[in-house]
């Protein structure tokens, strides 16, 4: 993604969407894989930040997950239509975008010492999100979802409690082969206790029982599948352990918040890297 802070001089703007006039003090956000073009109006000087898609996301996701929000249907939210416009144009107030402008030469000199002030330069990213994000003004995720097989809200003063073997020993077991055909009673005898007793300890331990952790698991592998693979729907489901697709699409819908078709289109869209030339000549001053 690209935030452009205009600095001296206008520009016009020209994506899909239509035309944009930008002037000295604006901001214009791009989304990844946005084709624009400028035309300076005699001259113009525009700074620059680059911002990795997948280092965004983190930061937001981490912003939200307090709140309890699953992390691949926060993906999926972002990477849909209505998150964000291709092209985000705003005019902050005067000492604002002073205050922009100081952030972005700060950031260029710390970038330009190299891994040094590697935390340095975090802190000014963070600095340029905190004052832009409000401005941007992107869709707010749905409520979290709240799970099918709700597990009673602990109450706050509860005296906390190693965790039991067996329910790491369980954990452990799906984690390394989430395709097994798992049921209850074989995850309970391999830690020798009983199936009520073994879901009673796995849910006090990681808030779900031991099949409901399999479905999350299962779906967040399926959609790493599909981002990163060329399998289709049905073999990633296969891979993953679901031998019946509607059962993989209801289960994947669930637990990402769209189906494996619509996610699969949009991580598609935001792995495109489309150059974009016309950005080196906006970049210098030009007349």
């Amino acid at each position: 993604m690209k935030l452009l802070l205009i600095r001296e001089g206008s520009t016009v703007l020209t994506t899909d969407e239509g035309t944009t006039r930008a002037s000295e003090g604006d901001l214009v956000f791009l989304r990844t894989a946005v084709l624009c073009s400028g035309t300076p109006e005699g001259s113009v000087t525009v700074s620059t930040v680059y911002l990795d898609t997948d280092y965004l996301f983190e930061l937001w996701f981490w912003q939200l997950a307090p709140e309890g929000h699953d992390k691949e249907a926060l993906r999926a939210h972002a990477l849909g239509p209505g998150f964000l416009p291709p092209l985000t144009y705003v005019r902050p107030a005067a000492m604002t975008s002073a205050h922009l402008a100081d952030v972005f030469d700060t950031l260029a000199r710390t970038l330009a010492r190299g891994a040094t002030d590697f935390y340095r330069a975090q802190a000014l990213v963070s600095e340029l999100l905190h004052v832009i994000a409000p401005l941007i003004g992107a869709a707010p995720p749905p409520a979290p979802r709240p799970s099918a097989f709700a597990v009673p809200t602990l109450p706050r003063e509860r005296e906390f409690v190693p965790l039991r073997s067996e329910a790491l020993v369980v954990r452990r077991l799906l984690h390394d082969d989430p395709a097994r055909h798992w049921s209850i009673e074989a995850l309970a005898d391999e830690v020798h206790l009983s199936a009520r007793q073994l879901t009673r300890v796995f849910s006090a331990a990681f808030g779900k029982p031991p099949l409901v952790y399999l479905t999350m698991l299962r779906a967040q592998e399926m959609a790493r599948l599909l981002a990163n693979t060329d399998l289709t729907v049905p073999a990633s489901a296969e891979r993953v352990g679901w031998r019946s697709r509607s059962r993989a699409a209801d289960a994947f819908r669930q637990v990402i918040g769209v189906s494996p078709d619509e996610y699969r289109s949009a991580a598609r869209d935001r792995d495109l890297d489309i150059p974009d030339p016309d950005w080196d000549a906006i970049e210098r001053t030009a007349s």
